[in-house]
């Protein structure tokens, strides 16, 4: 019964192909799209589109009658007469470029196989490899700005289980459970965008996005279209179809202002007319935008100072002041510098795929002994530095620049120069000490200390006598 059906179908297949008419059945199998090339099930060629030779370079009327091999070397189409299974989308070189193809057998009506056909699936297929490239380069630019975003926020997560680092993160916790304005102080380098981000990503608004602005590095004259957004035509060279403001793209989530001390007195007026109102007007457009979003401010100047000169307004201040931070400086924690050094390499090591894996003890001691006046972001930067030059799969003294292995300081605050005396007496005392600090760095060695203070070895000599002279005494150092 189930065969009788069988028959049935066939019978009516051959009908309908039948009535198509020849002119029908020609079209379907010449065409030059597909550019179609049948052999028999010896390989034989029994017809070969008329388009061969505009698209293969092959005269058909020629080719007809020999064996596929003799035709095209590179051809793999006579395999199928093999195991008769069909292979698509392969690729082949031929008429000097590549080619998708398609190899399908073709079998009787009883299921015996009787021969093969090969045709294009696309005969522009260098512009799909094109295509292709194209889509590889944007995946692997996507991938990354994310690993650079990660990398900029600092992950999820605050770095640290020192006292201050404790501290910051469970006042941070207290502010994610609140819409409430922040405002985060600290000097440059010390993670305020980290604790911004951590904040975010413990709130509920963590699914939302996380909009970062540097007010330092917005000309003043852009400030309004680059935080509220402008419609078409809004002024010379703006896009035909607008554009959104940082504003409505934190809509949902959060916006870090950072620097905000660098805000101009005209954008600090307006800013806070969208902190009260939650509204943001487009500049040239018409519709007052409602905007939901969780405001982070962060800056490294002192605030109250620039309300005392005049260039920040009080009322703001008092408006983005609501939770403060501050961020600690490195130094203040040092017993953490392990942990942060390991973080940052572990970062480091994701990017670059890479480098050492560890620090050494030695390395260590010298890492937590330096004084980091640039914070976090010179850890980073020395991490960075090290992993590049250094040989073996764990960071060593050697792979540290020469300030941090010798403990020089050349970033020592006022308070720490020499109290009294003119200009000379001070310039003095401090090559003195400088030079007494490298010596003591390097045992004494007074080859190796020239070489760190980048003078001559005859120079030290000459100013290691000088000094001998000037205090009287035989040995100083």
């Amino acid at each position: 019964m189930q065969d009788d059906k069988q028959d049935d179908t066939q019978d009516t297949h051959i009908s309908t192909l039948s009535s198509l008419g020849e002119e029908f059945i020609y079209a379907l199998i010449d065409n030059p799209y597909e550019c179609p090339i049948v052999i028999g099930n010896d390989g034989i060629i029994k017809f070969m589109s008329r388009y061969s030779k505009e698209l293969l370079g092959i005269d058909s009327a020629k080719a007809t009658g020999k064996h596929i091999t003799e035709v095209i070397n590179e051809t793999h189409l006579h395999e199928i007469l093999k195991d008769g299974k069909a292979r698509i989308g392969d690729t082949l070189y031929i008429a000097g470029r590549q080619q998708l193809i398609s190899r399908i057998p073709l079998k009787d009506l009883d299921g015996n196989l009787i021969g093969a056909v090969g045709k294009g699936m696309l005969n522009e297929v260098t512009r799909l490899w094109d295509l292709q490239k194209k889509v590889d380069l944007l995946d692997g630019q996507l991938r990354y700005y994310q690993n650079q975003v990660t990398k900029l926020k600092g992950g999820n997560d605050i770095v640290g289980n020192s006292l201050p680092i404790r501290g910051v993160k469970e006042k941070a916790l207290l502010a994610a459970k609140t819409t409430t304005n922040v405002l985060i102080t600290g000097e440059s380098g010390t993670g305020k965008e980290v604790i911004a981000y951590f904040i975010h990503q413990s709130s509920f608004r963590a699914n939302g996005p996380f909009i970062k602005v540097n007010c330092a590095s917005i000309p003043a004259d852009l400030f309004e279209s680059e935080l509220f957004g402008y419609e078409s035509g809004a002024f010379t060279g703006a896009s035909t179809k607008g554009k959104p403001g940082k504003f409505e793209m934190a809509h949902g989530g959060t916006i870090l202002l950072d620097e905000i001390g660098e805000l101009p007195l005209s954008m600090q007026a307006k800013l806070l007319r969208v902190l009260q109102e939650r509204t943001v007007d487009r500049l040239g457009g018409t519709k007052t935008i409602r905007v939901d979003f969780r405001l982070i401010a962060s800056t490294n100047r002192d605030l109250n100072e620039l309300i005392k000169q005049n260039i920040f307004r009080k009322d703001l201040y008092y408006r983005i002041n609501v939770f403060n931070f501050h961020a600690p400086k490195l130094q203040d924690m040092r017993e953490d510098i392990p942990l942060i050094a390991h973080h940052l390499l572990t970062q480091l090591k994701d990017d670059i795929t890479w480098g050492p894996s560890g620090i050494s003890e030695e390395a260590m001691v010298l890492l937590q002994r330096y004084s980091w006046h640039g914070n976090v972001r010179e850890l980073g930067n020395v991490m960075e530095q090290a992993s590049i030059i250094a040989k073996s799969d764990v960071i060593t003294p050697e792979d540290l620049p020469d300030q941090i292995r010798y403990c020089i300081d050349t970033s020592k605050e006022a308070t720490n120069l020499p109290s009294g005396g003119n200009l000379r007496q001070i310039l003095e005392e401090t090559e003195r000490k400088t030079i007494t600090t490298v010596l003591r760095s390097v045992q004494g060695n007074r080859t190796k200390a020239a070489e760190i203070l980048g003078i001559h070895r005859t120079s030290l000599y000459d100013k290691l006598h000088k000094i001998k002279e000037r205090l009287g005494k035989e040995d100083t150092l």
